[in-house]
């Protein structure tokens, strides 16, 4: 990958990103780190305006390259979202999370599929490209299938797929990119770590310190043609989230950066 393709969810970092001066700091310590790009996603909206989120980040030498837009928002008002992302100039964007979908009903996970389906040809008619950003409940079965394989076999979207939750769910994160990246359909990954406890509990780790094999991961994603690399960490369990995804970051640019 090259290094503008490593970029970093601002979701990491939500609870240091909650004011204008904050967000300005933050990106300022990210651009220090050496990241190039940032998918804009855990702030708030109205934080800044579209034009000043873009001004703050130009002026650090970071583009944002992707967003997660609102779920209720995305299959309610799709044309909203598409007018946020050309103010942003933004061309990708991810649906987040199944808010209020009882996926383990199948009519009404039928329809929501149906719903995303809509969206999504609405975005891609003004050149936006719509992900599915997956956690581990996709990978529950409805109608004798995962959420996951309906998700590829009913919608069009492209995949956001999340290498933690793919594994928390019971899925392989390998053989998920492959699926994506093989139908051309992966342009974004979130590159998420697992670790495992003395106690064998399960935490989210920084790239490269827990126990997944990110080498054919990447290279499967590098040879799909996938846009932005995505670190992401949910939790840093007490340590500055800062800290931890400048280790993640060092990890990908020593071993993945060409």
């Amino acid at each position: 990958m090259k290094l503008e393709q490593l970029s970093i969810n601002l979701y990491t970092l939500r609870d240091q990103l909650k004011t204008p001066a904050n967000f300005v700091a933050g990106i300022a310590r990210l651009s220090a780190i050496g990241f190039r790009s940032v998918q804009l996603s855990g702030v708030a909206d109205d934080l800044l305006s579209p034009a000043e989120f873009q001004r703050v980040c130009q002026d650090h030498g970071i583009a944002i390259t992707a967003t997660h837009a609102p779920s209720d928002k995305l299959l309610a008002d799709p044309p909203a979202c598409v007018d946020r992302l050309k103010q942003l100039g933004v061309t990708q964007t991810a649906y987040p999370y199944p808010k209020d979908i009882d996926l383990s009903d199948l009519a009404t996970v039928d329809r929501w599929l149906e719903n995303l389906e809509s969206s999504a040809r609405t975005l891609e008619a003004a050149g936006i490209t719509l992900s599915y950003h997956n956690h581990h409940l996709e990978f529950t079965k409805v109608g004798g299938k995962t959420v996951m394989e309906k998700i590829f076999t009913q919608t069009t979207l492209a995949g956001e797929l999340d290498t933690y939750w793919v594994q928390l769910g019971g899925g392989n994160p390998l053989e998920w990119v492959k699926r994506f990246a093989d139908a051309g359909r992966l342009p974004l990954i979130h590159l998420k770590d697992v670790r495992i406890t003395a106690k064998g509990e399960t935490q989210f780790a920084e790239v490269g310190a827990g126990v997944l094999d990110f080498a054919p991961i990447i290279a499967a994603a590098e040879a799909a043609g996938c846009q932005s690399f995505i670190i992401e960490q949910d939790q840093t369990y007490g340590r500055d989230p800062f800290e931890s995804v400048a280790e993640s970051f060092r990890y990908l640019k020593d071993n993945y950066v060409d």
